[in-house]
Order: C-alpha cells, then sequence, then structure tokens
C-alpha cells in the first residue's frame, strides 16, 4: 500500500466533494465538519427542525455557516427534503448517535440511504433518501467505534448496537450505494485516556473522503503508539499524575454478573466493555482486502502539527506565510514587535490573525530575553523579515534570533529571511547587489555553526515584483506601449504567486525530506523566459507592444549615478535575465523541488496571475 505524500489530503488537482455531514453539531460530527472545512470541502451542514429550541446546537450551527459551511435544511420526517439535501452534495457523511445511553438512531439512516437512492449521489430513512437521489459517489453512515461486521457473537442486548449497524450497511450495499465504514474504535473522552483522540477521527474520516483506497472499503484507525492495554493506559495516567493507584482486578464473571438489575442502556454499554476489554475485540483480528488502515495512508497525521512562530508576520511574504499556515492546520504565534510603535495596518493585520486561530508573542530584537521566551514556545521559527534595500533591509538582525534559537535549545527547526535567489550560487555577484547574499551566507554559517536544524526556501522572483509589470525595472504595472527586453530575452525566469510561495513553505515545515535543505520553488509552468512572459500578456491583452532590445552593457551602464539601493536592485536584475541565476544550475543532494515534494498543490500560472493587471 503505497502512502500518501506529506502533501495534505486527497489530490489537489482535482476538485474536492462537496460534503454533507449529517448529525454536525453532535460529538464526532462537529469534528468532522471542522476537519472537512480544514481540508477545504465544500462543507453542507444538515440542519433539522428537530433542532427546535436547543440553542446550543442552532449556535453551533451559526458558527458553522460562518466558517464557510452552508446549512441545509431537511428532516428524517420529511423523504422529500432528505432527497433535496443529499442532491446538492457528493458525499454524504452521517454521524447520528449510536449509543444507547444517548440518542439512538442507528435505523433512521435508512430513511437517508433511501433519498441518496433516489439522488442517486449518496442509514435508513437517510439509506432512503440517498438511495432516490441518485447523485452520491460515497456515503459514511453512522459507525465510528467498533466494526459491527466482527461483532455477530455479540452479547445481548448490546448486540442490538452492531445489528443495527449490518442493517444499514445492507440496505447501503443492497442500493448500490458506493461507501467507507469508519472503524475508530474508542473516543478518548469516553474511555478516560486517548485511544483515539476525537479530532483525530475527525481529520482521518476527511482524508477518507475522496480518497479512492477507501472507497466501498471499511477504514480502521489503528495508529500504533495508541493501541495499548488497558494496564499500560493506567501506567501512562500513573506517571502523569505522579500517583500509583490500587488496581482491583474484575473477572469476566464478576464483570458480565453486575449487568443484572440495570436499565437497558446501561446493559448495552457494560455488553460493549466486555467485548473491548474482556474480549480484545478491536484488535483480536487481521484488516483484510476489504479494509484498510488509516495510519498505513496517511501516515503524516501520526505526528501532531509543530507549533510555528513567524517573525516579520506583517510583511509581504510574511503574510502569506501565516495565512499557509493557518490553512495548514499549525498552531500559529506571530511575533508581535514594539517596534510596531504607531503603524495602524501592522497593528489591524496582526489582529486579524488573532482573529483567524494565531497567537500573537511579544517580542523584541533590541530585547534578548523576550525573544528567548518567543522562541521557546514552538518548534519552528520562521522568518520573513526584509532583504531588499528600497524597503527596509534588515538580513543581519537575524543574527540575534539564531542567538535567541541557540538560547532556548527547543527548536526543531529554523527557516531564516531568503525566499529569493539562493545565496550559496551567487558567490560572483557584482557589487553592490552582492551584499544581499554575503549577509545571507553570514547567517546561514551562523546557523550551523550553532547546530541549529534548518530549511532555506529560494522561492525566485515574486510575481508581484517581476511579472505583473513584464519585469521592468521602476515600475510595477504592466508597460502600454513598450516593454524593454533584456538581451534576448530568452533566459529562463522562475516567476511565483506569493500566496504559492507561503503554501509550499508551510508544507515544508514538518517534512523530513526538507530538514537541512534548501527548498527550491520551481513549479514547472511558471519557469518562463522574458519573452514568453511579454507573449503571454500581448495574448491576454490583446495588444502587441514595442520591443526595445537592451544590451548587457547598456543596462549595467544605466546603473551609473544611481543611488545605492537601486544599484542593488539593477544589479539583482543583471543575474536573473542577462545570467539566468535561477536556473542554470542542476538541484544537487543538498537541496529539493517543492514541485516535486508537493506535486498535488494546484500553484497559480502566471496566465492567471496577469489577468488581475487587465
Amino acid at each position: 500500500m503505497q502512502p500518501y505524500d506529506l502533501d495534505q489530503g486527497a489530490p489537489e488537482a482535482m476538485a474536492k466533494s462537496k460534503v454533507l455531514v449529517v448529525g454536525g453539531t453532535g460529538y464526532i460530527g462537529k469534528r468532522i465538519v471542522k476537519a472537512c472545512l480544514a481540508q477545504g470541502y465544500p462543507t453542507y451542514v444538515l440542519q433539522r427542525a428537530e433542532i427546535g429550541l436547543d440553542i446550543d446546537k442552532l449556535q453551533m450551527m451559526l458558527s458553522f455557516k460562518e466558517q464557510g459551511a452552508r446549512l441545509v435544511e431537511g428532516s428524517f420526517s420529511d423523504h422529500g427534503s432528505l432527497v433535496n439535501a443529499v442532491k446538492q452534495v457528493d458525499v454524504v457523511v452521517c454521524t447520528m448517535s449510536g449509543v444507547h445511553f444517548r440518542s439512538h438512531n442507528i435505523l433512521m439512516q435508512l430513511k437517508l440511504v433511501d433519498a441518496i437512492k433516489e439522488a442517486g449521489n449518496v442509514k435508513l430513512k437517510l439509506v432512503d433518501a440517498i438511495k432516490e437521489a441518485g447523485n452520491v459517489k460515497r456515503f459514511l453512515p453512522s459507525e465510528f467505534g467498533t466494526d459491527p461486521a466482527q461483532m455477530g457473537h455479540a452479547l445481548e442486548p448490546g448486540k442490538a448496537t452492531f445489528d443495527e449497524k449490518m442493517t444499514v450497511r445492507k440496505a447501503i450495499e443492497d442500493a448500490n450505494i458506493p461507501f467507507t465504514y469508519i472503524s475508530a474504535n474508542c473516543f478518548g473522552g469516553y474511555f478516560a485516556v486517548v485511544y483515539m483522540d476525537e479530532d483525530d477521527i475527525g481529520t482521518y474520516t476527511a482524508k477518507a473522503l475522496d480518497d479512492p483506497r477507501t472507497l466501498n472499503k471499511a477504514l480502521y484507525l489503528r495508529p500504533p503508539e495508541n493501541i495499548l492495554s488497558q494496564r499500560q493506559l493506567v501506567e501512562k495516567r500513573e506517571k502523569l499524575s505522579g500517583k500509583i493507584l490500587e488496581k482491583v482486578e474484575v473477572s469476566a464473571e464478576e464483570f458480565l454478573a453486575s449487568m443484572e438489575g440495570m436499565d437497558y442502556a446501561q446493559q448495552a454499554g457494560m455488553g460493549h466493555f466486555y467485548h473491548i476489554f474482556f474480549e480484545g475485540c478491536l484488535t483480536n483480528f487481521g484488516i483484510g482486502e476489504e479494509g484498510e488502515e488509516a495510519f498505513d495512508l496517511y501516515p503524516e497525521e501520526a505526528m501532531a502539527k509543530s507549533k510555528v512562530l513567524v517573525v516579520g508576520g506583517t510583511g509581504y511574504i510574511g503574510k502569506r506565510i501565516v495565512k499557509a499556515c493557518l490553512a495548514q492546520g499549525y498552531p500559529t504565534y506571530v511575533l508581535q514587535r514594539a517596534e510596531i510603535g504607531l503603524d495602524i495596518d501592522k497593528l489591524q493585520m496582526l489582529l486579524s490573525f488573532k482573529e483567524q486561530g494565531a497567537r500573537l508573542v511579544e517580542g523584541s530584537f533590541s530585547d534578548h530575553g523576550s525573544l528567548v521566551n518567543a522562541v521557546k514556545q514552538v518548534d519552528v521559527v520562521v522568518c520573513t523579515m526584509s532583504g531588499v534595500h528600497f524597503r527596509s533591509h534588515n538580513i543581519l538582525m537575524q543574527l540575534k534570533l539564531v542567538e535567541a534559537i541557540k538560547e532556548a535549545g527547543n527548536v526543531k527547526r529554523f527557516l531564516p529571511s531568503e525566499f529569493g535567489m539562493d545565496p550559496a550560487q551567487m558567490g560572483h555577484a557584482l557589487e553592490p547587489g552582492r551584499v544581499t547574499f554575503d549577509e545571507k551566507m553570514t547567517v546561514r554559517k551562523a546557523i550551523e555553526d550553532a547546530n541549529i536544524p534548518f530549511t532555506y526556501v529560494s522561492a525566485n522572483c515574486f510575481g508581484g515584483y517581476f511579472a505583473g509589470n513584464l519585469s521592468q525595472l521602476g515600475s510595477l504595472l504592466p508597460p502600454r506601449d513598450k516593454v524593454c527586453i533584456y538581451g534576448d530575452g530568452n533566459a529562463k525566469v522562475v516567476f511565483m504567486d506569493e500566496d504559492d510561495i507561503g503554501t509550499y513553505t508551510a508544507k515544508a515545515l514538518d517534512d523530513p525530506r526538507t530538514l537541512n535543505k534548501t527548498l527550491y520553488l520551481r513549479p514547472p509552468e511558471n519557469i518562463l523566459s522574458q519573452k514568453q512572459l511579454v507573449e503571454k500578456w500581448e495574448k491576454l491583452s490583446g495588444k502587441t507592444l514595442e520591443k526595445v532590445e537592451v544590451s548587457a552593457e547598456e543596462f549595467l551602464a544605466s546603473m551609473e549615478g544611481m543611488d545605492y539601493a537601486s544599484q542593488v536592485g539593477v544589479g539583482h536584475f543583471y543575474h536573473i535575465f542577462y545570467d539566468g541565476c535561477l536556473t542554470n544550475f542542476e538541484i544537487g543532494e543538498e537541496g529539493e523541488e517543492a514541485f516535486n515534494l508537493y506535486p498535488k498543490v494546484q500553484y497559480t500560472r502566471m496566465d492567471a496571475y496577469l489577468k488581475r493587471y487587465l
């Protein structure tokens, strides 16, 4: 079985399926809604009339709507409304309760199956609706516990749960509705210590929705480090609490005898406990061809996401990296520097990050202790402070950050402010522009001398500075009449959408393949000559521009009389458009290419990027 790569989710080249969650306000349902939204699925939540005056459920529904979900009205007492609901989507996930001490609604799914069948797209009322609809590509019924197919021997009355789930399965399969069954085992919240974290159940479920490997199969959630005996579970608790508990062993006979006199729901629960803790029913069988194991399919989910601190988060690239880290589920921290002063725009941006879930951490480059305190709170540090001379130029300020990381001693990875040309390739660069590369190499040396794990990101040319203006110095807009062509205009350049830089950078943060390496951003369709870029613009605008070829000698001569910052910029342009410094070397063992690592990212082509300038 080939696992997904570290790229998230289903193939991003395909549109994500529209997903309807039925029971979205429930214990597991709300987590699946959250996971679907986080992974970019167009997410619909069934809003049932039966919600009545339950203010908590209504508020939860409205919060889903604010997060981007669409609420769809429907009722299990109105078959037509169920059919209408499932007709709007591709995948239906039902999370209605199947435990007797709460509501117990397993067989209501049969109505949904019929609706899916009629709609033709996606339990029994629910099964009926899906059956009628006829459009659903996949249905995930409410399982999320012990695999009922393994429980034909279960004790009464707990056996009813498994029998009802098998009834729903039969209805689904008889109706030829594509399915995935999720066996999520023990919810941590009910079994004291984590067997399955409920949020992880949501994450794994969402990952499976568009995965062809889980179609018409059972997906078993068995993360290896969460397969524990009860004794191991107790030992973990004792180690955490520092307190040894008295152990009272209960035999199978005593346990079963305790059911006498209990009500029906309690007896059902006791039966389930018996099969789990005495028989080991969750792990006493191998997964056959009819199933897949989630950990094998999605090994990247075995690790919790690193906590990430972005330094320079309000900057041109920094704000995009913050956005990408939040979108990809990293616990994201942003350094709030005292130097922000009265810059209202930066303050408002920081507050917007906070509203989106980022945590603001105070720190200053003039206060070493505050930097140490900031980096001690995270696993990964990304610095995006400006390295261009016509804006602020702060490359060497990062040495203070290196010292703080070195003292803190906890950072697993540092990404310094690079995001342009690879300075290791620029030892031949012209003065005064080479100062940028020399300073970046000084920072690299400090990082490596301190044995700080790193990733360097070579992001090449930002579209806003190099593509939108057709690479014309002194302007950010496309020329109207004539365009300067550098040399013959055929040197290959890599143009990047700035949001894509954020996306690729965030994907690399926990990827072991990029550790202590340079990550080069070279999406193949964005490797263009200046002439090709101009041709794209002319095709889009419908206007042919006059071409003025500028020789290397003329270009370098134009530096005379310019200020320092302008000379630096001209030097960089020279190496890009005359030397072809972005593409005139092969990536060696010390580097990785982002497109090869994350081929599912739908990066922005320059045709699309240029359209915004029309």
